[in-house]
């Protein structure tokens, strides 16, 4: 008998965008108020979510369900400031989008794209289910990897709902190594099974290159 064969193979991006460079974080303090203060309300046409800033010049990462048909959103600063982002890139089938702003009130958060360890500590941002509740953190771990629907995927029991969409998950280190995407619920109650985008695949598939800062 030979070695078990996993049938459900990941798709990778096709890469039909010319790479997009831009400058990122030198490393992370661990500081989950730092972390907090980079992480925002997205408000589009199609309700709200959350993202996170991953570069100086004003780049934010979101899911490509939060801003819906959008060409332009509104982002909400931790400090309760504002800013008019412009929705450059989506890849709708790993539902991840690229937004840009001219004004940046946070520092980009560092992300992690090594190796997802089951049991590692994380945490995870965003504004749950309604606006004032931004800024809202909650805590797990890493319950498992997946692959679904030709798709890769962290699995986790930190807290996520409605509203949580876009934000980071983020390491003990406070790097980011996820996207908040989905969670699954029964007669709408959460289970503790929640998925996220692997950051390595949201950079792949907007074709961007997130250089730290010297």
């Amino acid at each position: 008998m030979g070695a078990p064969t996993d049938l459900k193979v990941a798709i990778e991006p096709i890469i039909d965008l010319p790479l997009l460079t831009m400058v990122g974080s030198r490393g992370s303090d661990g500081n989950i108020q730092t972390a907090v203060g980079s992480t925002v309300l997205i408000l589009s046409g199609s309700g709200h979510g959350s993202g996170f800033l991953i570069s100086s010049d004003g780049y934010f990462l979101t899911n490509e369900h939060v801003v819906g048909q959008a060409k332009y959103v509104k982002i909400r600063w931790a400090d309760g400031s504002e800013s008019l982002g412009e929705v450059l890139r989506v890849n709708k089938g790993r539902d991840i989008a690229l937004i840009k702003s001219g004004s940046v009130a946070g520092l980009p958060l560092p992300l992690n794209v090594g190796k997802i360890e089951v049991g590692q500590q994380v945490r995870a941002i965003g504004a749950p289910l309604d606006e004032e509740f931004q800024n809202t953190v909650t805590s797990g771990i890493v319950s498992a990897t997946r692959i679904i629907d030709g798709y890769r995927y962290i699995q986790s029991d930190v807290s996520v709902v409605p509203g949580n969409s876009g934000g980071p998950l983020i390491n003990s280190r406070g790097e980011v190594i996820g996207v908040t995407v989905a969670g699954m619920r029964i007669n709408d109650a959460p289970q503790g099974v929640n998925f996220f985008i692997p950051i390595s695949d949201a950079k792949n598939f907007l074709a961007i290159d997130v250089a730290e800062k010297e």
